[in-house]
């Protein structure tokens, strides 16, 4: 038989067990995001009735403080009945509701029935009798009525509520069995096939391997040993036959193009040494004079070269006077700045005196923040030169 058709064989139950997972999944899924949303809108009941017996209470509280005199301001009570009504009407409407629930309704609008009443009693200024109605034995009774219903319409919510968590945790516990036993079942079959195709190619790889050991510790260009009839691993030998004398033709070209990289190396060292040299030119202008003009960017590996070979200059000359063009400068950054002051500073030390010719108009407030009396300034080469020093 093929290596790759034992090796599809000895994966195959993986495959299957992916297969069968996806579909656990799915279902499981399925079942779960029904549970989860039978468990929210459970809560949310549980809240929903929480918060009604709260508006309810709310409302009991304001018709008493404005029966009383307290308060005035009656527009908080519609709103209020308002939204109790649509907590009530969802069960009642759609016919869902336990006797509980239409129980709870109904007390309630007896309770809106009673404020009423004595509101109107009360508008017509009749305060006696408008604390006597809601102090009544018949309101209280109504009052105590809608605690109990909303005690026990809690109650039965949080009885669902712990049946639905319950039966969620059953969906999930079942879901991760399923798929721990296909997992296991599928595992010790594929690890089965595999071993059984390890053990019956395992002979001939040894062999190669040992041949290819062999080569590495004494010469790369031999000969590997013939293996078995098996197509694929008589492959893997030419195969590896062949990169035996492809790698030793390989190293010596790239012997040949390491020296010929290193030659090229060499030559660019070179030429980056002139140029940099090139872009920092130190001309003289006299016995005692050199010039020096500044082009392009003045980063920090040409400020530098410009420090070093402008201060050698000025020693093994014996300058006394040093002219620097700023004219061609690109920008004027902080480093540039920093750069000009050590140059000043190190031509001041060895006796020599800095002009800074070529200043343009953009570059004028940049240089005003150089040391004062580092530098002299001249509008030109010609100016500089008369300068005296």
């Amino acid at each position: 038989m093929d290596l790759r058709t034992r090796l599809i064989l000895s994966l195959s139950p993986l495959i299957l067990a992916l297969f069968i997972f996806g579909l656990l999944a799915f279902f499981t899924q399925q079942r779960v995001a029904q549970a989860i949303d039978k468990v929210d809108r459970v809560a949310r009941d549980l809240i929903e009735v929480a918060q009604s017996e709260s508006l309810i209470l709310l409302e009991q509280y304001n018709v008493s403080e404005i029966i009383a005199g307290h308060q005035r301001d009656r527009s908080m009570i519609e709103p209020q009945r308002a939204t109790i009504r649509s907590f009530l009407s969802e069960y009642t409407n759609k016919g869902n509701g336990s006797f509980v629930e239409l129980e709870l309704a109904a007390r309630f609008e007896v309770m809106v029935a009673q404020h009423d009443a004595a509101l109107t009693v009360f508008d017509r200024g009749d305060r006696e009798e408008a604390l006597a109605m809601i102090s009544s034995n018949d309101y209280h009774r109504n009052i105590r009525a809608i605690h109990s219903l909303v005690i026990g319409a809690q109650r039965e919510y949080e009885v669902q509520y712990l049946q639905e968590i319950s039966r969620l945790e059953r969906i999930v516990n079942e879901g991760f069995w399923i798929g721990a036993t296909v997992a296991g079942v599928t595992t010790v079959l594929a690890i089965t096939l595999a071993v059984t195709l390890i053990w019956q190619v395992g002979k001939h790889v040894d062999r190669l391997t040992a041949d290819a050991e062999r080569l590495i510790q004494t010469e790369p260009t031999g000969q590997l040993s013939p293996i078995g009839s098996i197509n694929q691993l008589q492959r893997l030998r030419d195969a590896f036959q062949h990169l035996l004398d492809t790698i030793n033709q390989r190293q010596q070209q790239l012997t040949a193009a390491m020296q010929a990289q290193q030659a090229q190396l060499a030559r660019e060292l070179e030429l980056q040494a002139t140029i940099r040299a090139l872009s920092l030119p130190v001309i003289p202008l006299g016995e005692n004079t050199i010039f020096l003009p500044l082009i392009g960017h003045l980063d920090a590996e040409r400020g530098k070269q410009l420090e070093q070979t402008l201060l050698d200059a000025i020693q093994q000359r014996r300058v006394r006077k040093v002219v620097i063009d700023v004219s061609g400068l690109a920008t004027f950054e902080e480093e540039t700045l920093q750069t000009l002051i050590r140059v000043g500073q190190g031509a001041r030390l060895l006796g020599a005196q800095s002009i800074l010719v070529g200043v343009r108009a953009d570059q004028a407030l940049h240089f005003t923040q150089l040391p004062y009396g580092l530098f002299t300034y001249a509008r030109n080469i010609p100016a500089a030169l008369t300068m005296n020093t």
